[in-house]
């Protein structure tokens, strides 16, 4: 009996990780489409390799839901800029049955009437709808590895869409990841970035703005500890808001949609900044949700 259950394990892991190669191998093929849809300019090919109510987070611009919006983003910012160049590539892929979650890196190279020929490195991160034969993004938000002029950047604007929950999300859950959120907004402004860093898994990868990719416990709790540690800069407001909520298993692994707005001050300069950012939540071995993955970026 000892033996045949150690059987069965043995082909349950080699076949989940034949699963997970098949995935990498066909992601790596969209990500390769999507490259070549960015080199050629071709707004409407994106629209074909979203889901029809997925979610675009752009760097530097509002949220953009379901794929005409995201298409006529596509469109004007290709009217915006010219694309020399882009390449795309993954870091990570964690499978949740019908859905992956990815992080990656891209390249690109663009011009304007304003601007020479500029180079970003930036990272993204998405959720892929795999039930289909081609891949579909459900949600993706991508941004820099490092700040930039804002004149180098088209800022196109939208008319916001509502980021509230669908009516039929789960109470329950919704009220959990609103206690997440408000002990992480009382860390921010209180600037205990080691304690921020606390609710992320040992695992954990980190996207945020203007700033490489962060990898593993020592990366992001140098980062919270450095970027929220108490001095010039203080926080004088700050909200969080959730948006549409993708429940991967059940209540242990959901993405959020997430939603920000910060009063900040330094000195005599001050101001407020708006931004997003996907959210994977994942129960630790307490049933505590933890951030398995997030990134952030600016609107």
């Amino acid at each position: 009996m000892k033996w045949l259950l150690f059987v069965l394990l043995a082909v349950s892991a080699t076949a989940s990780g034949t699963d997970n190669a098949s995935v990498a191998q066909r992601l790596q093929r969209a990500n390769d489409g999507i490259a070549a849809d960015w080199r050629s300019s071709d707004a409407a090919s994106f629209g074909e390799r979203y889901a029809v109510e997925a979610t675009l987070m752009p760097e530097h611009s509002a949220v953009r839901r379901g794929t005409p919006a995201i298409a006529d983003y596509y469109a004007a910012l290709f009217d915006a800029v010219r694309v020399e160049d882009y390449r795309r590539a993954s870091h990570d892929v964690v499978v949740y049955g019908q859905h992956a979650v990815q992080t990656g890196r891209y390249t690109l190279a663009f011009s304007h009437a304003n601007a020479a020929s500029t180079t970003f490195e930036g990272k993204f991160m998405a959720l892929w709808d795999l039930s289909a034969p081609e891949p579909r993004l459900v949600c993706e938000l991508w941004g820099a590895d490092a700040p930039f002029d804002p004149a180098l950047w088209p800022r196109i604007t939208a008319a916001l869409t509502a980021d509230a929950q669908p009516a039929d999300a789960d109470a329950a859950l919704v009220r959990e990841i609103s206690a997440r959120n408000a002990l992480i907004d009382r860390l921010v402004t209180e600037r205990h970035g080691a304690e921020h860093a606390e609710l992320f898994f040992p695992n954990a990868i980190y996207l945020t703005y203007y700033t490489p990719m962060r990898v593993g416990e020592a990366q992001i709790r140098d980062y919270f500890i450095e970027h929220e540690k108490p001095g010039d800069v203080t926080i004088e407001s700050l909200e969080l808001r959730s948006g549409k909520l993708h429940p991967l298993e059940g209540h242990e692994v959901v993405l959020e949609e997430g939603f920000y707005r910060v009063g900040w001050r330094a000195g005599d300069a001050h101001g407020v900044v708006d931004g997003k950012s996907l959210n994977l939540w994942k129960r630790d071995e307490a049933g505590r949700l933890k951030l398995f993955r997030q990134a952030v970026n600016h609107d």
